[in-house]
Formats: C-alpha cells, structure tokens, sequence
C-alpha cells in the first residue's frame, strides 16, 4: 500500500517555515518528534543561505530521519547547489545571520556593539570633504568583519559532522512514481541512473577537496548549467523541454518529475507561494519562496495514492487525480 510523500521545496534558511510545514503536514509533534508513522518526507534541497536558520534546519531533518526510519517512515534530503557552493567556498549568497549560527556565543552578544561602533566610524570618515553612503559601506564592513565566517568554513569541511551530512546527500530520489530532483533532470543525466548521479556527485566531492567549487569541471555535475543542480530549461516549458521530460521520464521508469531550485512566481502561469503543475501533472515545481516571517509563503506538496494536493496553513487543494492535472 502507497504511503503519503509530503515534499518541500527550497527551505532557504527559513526554520521556521520547516517546522510550521511539518506540524501542519502531521509529520511531527509540539515537541518536533516523528509521528508521521510510515509516511515519506522529501526535503529538495537548498536549505543554506539568505537567512540564519540553515543549520538548525538541517539538524532537525537528519533527527527526523533517524526517527522516521524506526517507525517504517523515510526522510530523504536532496543536494542542492546552495549546498555543494556553501560547502565548497562559494559564500556569495550567505548572510550575516547565517554566519552567526557559527560564531560562538560570546562573539553574538559583542557583535551588536561591534557594529554601532563601526557606524559611528563611518559616519565621521569623509572622502574629499563628503560623507558617503553610510548603509552600504557598513553592509561591506559587516562581511569583512562578521564573526562565524571562519567556523562555518570548519563546519562543512570534508571531515565535519555537518560537512560528512551535506556530502553524503543524493542527487535525486525515485519514490512510488515520482522522481526527486532539486532542478531538473535530463535525459543525457537520466541514461545514467540514479546510482551512477550518486558515485558522480561523489567524485566531484572527492576532487574539490576542500577547495572552491570553481576548481571543478564546468561540465561536471556540480557547476553545469544543464546539470540536476542548475538546469532550468524544463520548468520554463516549450516543446524541446516537454519531449526531453519525457525522455527522462521513461528512461526512469517515472509518472512524474518534483523539483525545486526555480520559484513558482518566475513561472509562465506560476504564483508565489503557490505550488505549481506543468504538462498534465508530469511535471511539478515545489519552490514556492519559502522565506522566514510570519508573512512569508508557506505550503508544501502531499502525495497519497495517484493524487496530488498542495499543502497551505489555510487549506488542502487537489493538485491532480488518477485522471490527470486538475491545476
């Protein structure tokens, strides 16, 4: 018998839209603990950068797995590009928040009265007799000075325990009919099979080291604009990419492709923080801009049996049916 797949697109750091998803979901209790039964949960990836709750997200997915797996239930959590750059010494999209869940506590508590004396700094400097933006140059202080940047480099470091977790996340994931992938997946990566995307995905590891991402090949898997961490061209539709989504498709034995990596609201048709459905339900992207705040979107989808449902605070809507796409 099919058990219910609750999925979750691109978390960004937001730890509280994971929590308030997996309560509302039925996945867990008040007290964040597995009651999900033999019910699947699908994280797609991108959980770090943009905000400070990365690392207390992740944490709490590798708990629920753990837990998961002992009632019959499975948690799966997908490799992101966010992850593979985060780890690799791209910190382009990291935050001043995200540094400081690394710093230590005494660095938290001095770091507010670092700043105001950096702005007061700032406010006096003068070039050629004027006083120049003030905003930008302590946002450019900040980056250079903000504590955790060096702890979080140690962290996700090859042999780290939170540096072990992120390189040992799949590339994509097949579950009763549905293929799991953080962007898209075509055929020219889909002929390899699931397994063989896993033994690449650790060969790039291997190879970068503990180096930049930028080392690496830009036709390997990690850096190509074609590969499962980046490819867009599926979700922004036309008639190659349908015909390549059903290439990949068969080539997997799959009914259905679920990605993240590109928000719903970029979409021709597609609305933030609304899941969205291409090609007759064979196509689903998930990323609806999860973002931290109490007015940020929040929903996730639910499989169960051959339907699909899209999961808000507000509401359950039927997606899909056994008769194809109702959205």
């Amino acid at each position: 018998m099919s058990s219910r797949i609750v999925v979750i697109g691109d978390l960004n750091a937001a730890y509280d839209a994971l929590v308030e998803i997996l309560r509302g979901t039925k996945l867990v209790n008040r007290r964040l603990e597995w009651i999900g039964g033999r019910a699947e949960l699908v994280q797609l990836g991108d959980i770090f950068n943009r905000g400070g709750g990365a690392v207390q997200a992740l944490k709490l997915l590798l708990r629920l797995r753990r837990e998961a797996r002992v009632s019959g239930g499975r948690v799966t959590v997908l490799l992101g590009n966010h992850e593979a750059m985060s780890a690799l010494r791209h910190e382009g999209y990291c935050t001043e928040a995200e540094y400081l869940t690394f710093a230590t506590a005494a660095e938290r508590r001095a770091w507010p009265a670092r700043v105001a004396r950096a702005m007061r700094q700032l406010a006096r400097k003068r070039t050629r007799g004027v006083v120049l933006p003030i905003a930008p140059r302590l946002e450019a202080w900040k980056v250079e000075h903000v504590p955790g940047r060096a702890a979080l480099r140690r962290a996700l470091a090859p042999n780290a325990t939170l540096g072990r977790a992120l390189r040992s996340l799949p590339v994509a994931y097949l579950s009763q009919g549905s293929l799991f992938v953080h962007a898209g997946l075509l055929p020219e990566w889909a002929e390899l099979g699931i397994d063989a995307l896993d033994r690449l995905a650790q060969q790039e590891w291997a190879a970068a080291g503990k180096r930049g991402i930028w080392t690496l090949s830009k036709r390997g898997l990690f850096r190509n604009n074609r590969g499962p961490l980046w490819d867009r061209s599926l979700v922004r539709g036309g008639a190659e990419s349908r015909s390549a989504l059903g290439k990949s498709l068969a080539l997997l034995g799959a009914e259905r492709m679920i990605v993240g990596h590109t928000q719903t609201r970029s979409l021709r048709g597609g609305r933030e923080g609304r899941i969205h459905v291409q090609a007759g339900g064979r196509l689903v992207s998930v990323d609806v801009g999860l973002a931290s705040g109490p007015d940020s979107p929040r929903a996730a989808l639910v499989l169960a049996g051959s339907s699909g449902y899209e999961w808000t605070p507000a509401a359950m809507r039927l997606l899909w049916n056994a008769r194809g796409s109702k959205a």
